[in-house]
């Protein structure tokens, strides 16, 4: 019982660790939020084409949308635009930022999952999360109206590190689901070239190519090739295990958005929406740039107890 007792202190201390490594500036997480918001305004996805097609094309995956036998009309889907503007202006200014994240996923996983029931496939999904993953993480206490109101009434706006643990582990395991059905389908036979075989088939299928699909294809060193049919299973895969090491993982995320360069440049699949999904992780080292751009020595005057505001800028008395 007593080596019991000490293993389950070991694991909820060495959780508790894990959670206060992961755990991001609170300006930072604000930073996250409004760049967010500006792009679901800047860029919105278009829903409305979905009530023009002919339900006999409408097919929803096994799931919530199955139940549907034909697509919304059109009127209801500008209607979801409609709310996903005005849920974009509130987490600009952060206005009841839960409710506001929570309704934003919402929205985003209902509109996705109706014009992907034709058939077209992305990985969008942690994106779409991600509101839900950042409000709990805190990214509404700071330049917020949210943050604002807790001062008026003395509350100390909170990060948590707890939701960034979670958000960790959903990416890397999303990320090791698609590197398990590479390593099983011939990405690691030394006689394969499975990345060349995607460049190829763009080649002779031009309908979208990447800025450097020709002259990448035009590359015949095998060792190359076979060399990056390695690095991608080993860059999507590793993540499972360096979550357990913050800095790992954070190195980890370096290295893919790397690899989502290097895809784009290929393939031309583009990945923009996928930078707000790694990018909470960098809040770490952004602060200790921070702090050295700004002439401050890197302390542990952040890493106090787990329900104190991180902060690395200074505060100013206008800031909302």
């Amino acid at each position: 019982m007593r080596a019991r007792a000490g293993t389950l202190l070991f694991l909820r201390d060495y959780i508790d660790q894990l959670c206060e490594s992961y755990r991001a500036d609170a300006r930072f997480l604000a930073v996250i939020r409004i760049l967010f918001a500006l792009y679901v305004i800047a860029f919105p996805i278009d829903y409305s084409w979905a009530g023009k097609v002919p339900a006999i094309l409408f097919h929803p995956q096994s799931g919530p949308f199955s139940v549907l036998s034909s697509p919304p009309s059109e009127s209801f889907l500008v209607g979801l635009e409609v709310i996903r503007f005005i849920l974009a202006l509130a987490l600009l200014v952060g206005y009841r930022t839960m409710f506001v994240s929570v309704a934003m996923t919402v929205v985003l996983v209902t509109g996705s999952g109706i014009v992907h029931s034709f058939g077209k496939v992305d990985h969008f999904i942690l994106f779409e999360l991600l509101p839900v993953a950042m409000a709990a993480a805190g990214w509404g206490a700071a330049l917020s109206l949210d943050a604002r109101r807790s001062r008026a009434q003395r509350k100390a706006p909170q990060t948590s590190g707890l939701p960034m643990l979670i958000w960790a582990v959903t990416i890397a395991y999303a990320l090791f689901t698609a590197a398990l059905p590479k390593a099983v389908s011939g990405w690691l036979n030394p006689e394969l070239q499975a990345t060349r075989g995607y460049v190829a088939r763009d080649v002779a299928d031009p309908t979208k190519l990447g800025p450097l699909t020709y002259e990448l294809f035009d590359i015949h060193a095998m060792w190359l090739w076979k060399a990056l049919d390695y690095a991608t299973v080993f860059a999507e895969g590793w993540l499972i295990v360096a979550v357990l090491f913050p800095a790992l993982f954070r190195i980890g995320i370096v290295v893919l958005l790397g690899f989502h360069l290097g895809v784009y440049l290929a393939l031309g699949i583009e990945f923009d929406s996928y930078i707000f999904v790694y990018l909470p992780f960098l809040s770490a080292p952004a602060v200790w740039i921070a702090k050295r751009a700004l002439g401050r020595k890197p302390d542990s005057a952040n890493k106090s107890a787990p329900d104190t505001q991180r902060q690395v800028f200074p505060a100013s008395s206008d800031a909302p």
